[in-house]
């Protein structure tokens, strides 16, 4: 049996997320938003999702209780492209006709 994921989509970004600059390339910027990120289950479902379909690593709470546990996986590029979740979670999918 699962686990339902709590979260609620209605939480706003703190200011430094809500400010955030998907144009910045220096890594220690890259790495203090996606941890920052990491206390948003969905976000935390996002990274889990992404790091099992690319590594085959199961993402899980014991193994992967923190954001650096998943840095120690992923290359900067795609903490960068993860990161941009924050400027897509608002775009809706377009519809297929």
């Amino acid at each position: 049996m699962g686990i339902v994921l709590k979260a609620d989509f209605k939480t706003k970004l703190n200011s430094k997320l809500s400010k955030f600059n998907p144009k910045n390339t220096r890594q220690e910027y890259h790495i203090d938003i996606f941890s920052e990120l990491f206390e948003f289950p969905q976000f935390k479902a996002h990274a889990a999702a992404y790091v099992e379909r690319h590594y085959c690593v199961v993402v899980n709470d014991e193994d992967h209780p923190d954001a650096k546990s998943l840095l120690d996986i992923l290359q900067p590029d795609e903490v960068r492209m993860l990161n941009e979740w924050i400027v897509n979670r608002h775009n809706k999918p377009s519809v297929i006709k």
